[in-house]
């Protein structure tokens, strides 16, 4: 832990560059072009990110991933708030969930009425069956009654209805007794196919006793309650929905903290891990802590849907973690140092040009500024390392000459 304030990237002194002012005569006003005089130095390279305490080790708290529903969170209880196990931390609208399980209790109830009432038709269709096929039986005796009359008595006409009703007769019972047959197996297709739906129904309600069980989420151990985050980098909030296996919080392990820091894509030159990170806390501005890169991001993403800038994300271990101090959640400014230069020669970024991926300069000798062609070496975000080209004396443009750029 240090006390010393931190060094900004890019800060002069007045005893390393001296600025001078050279009037050079074009037509007849004069322009002045401000003038730097070169001198080796030793300069520290560094890039300025602000970012937070997260937590390296945590007990992470979420949805168990086997219930397959949503929920909304109506209540959390506050961030960094102290916890004890078993306590509510989360509670969630449990409204729907109730009109469906009434729904689906509904539902099963009407699968056991539907199963009596199948119980019941099969018995009067079977009854039916019997009543039908006793009627057909003594037609059918009636009709073979008269079936030898003498054709004295009756007509051929009558004659041949009466055998006309006889295998009407003989084929209305073979239908009878295929429906007396076959009654049992469409009563217990019936009978299959609303079990399957009963089934469905009571996995449901099921479910949700399981899900109304959850409605409140409590603490399983004793710690600080951290809300989760986004992959945007929002935290979890109340009214916000979240499902089966989604993270709700965390409870941190005391003492095992790192640093995520947020460097702005046009700064981050030179950034990668084992680079030394000073930092100082928001909540304690007076005492600065070192860290280490630990790993950079790839590629530099928003932090927020809503703000288009691009951050590099950087995350660095603490040399010496206070407990009492670095909390999950702190805020922080840090300054990341990406190089050191002994005894070099150093210019400001807005006096080294660029063409055909060739780096040079304007150099000052006499009235005329002339064209240098330099080699640069490492970089910040307003400081570039020369390291051939110039010499210590030299003096340079930091700005390129009327109608040059």
């Amino acid at each position: 832990m240090k006390n010393v304030p931190a060094l900004r990237a890019g800060r002069f002194s007045a005893v390393i560059f001296a600025f001078l002012i050279l009037t050079t005569a074009c037509g007849p006003a004069a322009v002045e072009v401000p003038v730097l005089e070169v001198e080796r130095q030793s300069t520290e390279f560094s890039v300025i990110a602000d970012g937070e305490v997260i937590a390296s080790e945590a007990l992470p708290i979420s949805l168990p991933s086997d219930i397959r529903m949503e929920f909304n969170v109506v209540w959390l209880a506050p961030e960094f708030s102290e916890v004890k196990k078993g306590e509510v931390i989360a509670r969630f609208d449990d409204v729907q969930v109730r009109l469906d399980r009434e729904a689906s209790a509904l539902n099963v109830a009407k699968s056991e009425f539907r199963l009596a009432g199948t119980e019941r038709t099969g018995k009067l269709e079977a009854t039916r069956i019997d009543h039908e096929s006793d009627r057909v039986e003594g037609e059918r005796d009636i009709s073979e009654a008269f079936e030898g009359a003498d054709e004295q008595l009756f007509s051929r006409n009558e004659l041949i209805d009466i055998l006309a009703d006889i295998d009407f007769l003989d084929a209305e019972s073979s239908f009878l007794d295929w429906q007396f047959e076959t009654l049992d197996q469409r009563t217990q297709a019936e009978q299959n196919l609303i079990l399957a739906e009963r089934q469905g129904e009571l996995s449901k309600l099921e479910k949700q006793e399981s899900a109304l069980s959850l409605m409140e989420l409590k603490s399983p151990a004793d710690g600080t309650f951290v809300y989760a985050r986004t992959g945007w980098g929002g935290k979890m909030r109340k009214g916000r929905t979240v499902h089966a296996g989604m993270p709700i919080g965390m409870l941190p392990v005391r003492g095992m903290v790192r640093l995520r820091l947020f460097v702005p894509e046009s700064d981050a030159v030179g950034l990668s891990p084992g680079q030394l990170v000073r930092f100082r806390l928001d909540s304690a501005a007076d005492q600065e802590f070192d860290a280490r890169v630990a790993t950079v991001s790839p590629v530099a993403s928003p932090r927020d849907r809503r703000d288009p800038q691009k951050f590099f994300r950087v995350e660095a271990d603490i040399d010496e973690v206070d407990p009492r101090m670095m909390r999950v959640g702190s805020r922080l400014r840090a300054e990341i140092v990406t190089g050191t230069i002994e005894r070099g020669i150093v210019v400001p970024s807005q006096a080294v040009f660029g063409e055909n991926q060739a780096a040079y300069v304007y150099r000052v000798n006499g009235s005329d500024p002339e064209r240098l062609d330099v080699e640069v070496g490492q970089r910040s975000p307003d400081l570039v390392e020369i390291i051939s080209g110039l010499e210590p004396g030299d003096r340079i443009s930091l700005a390129a000459p009327a109608g040059e750029s």
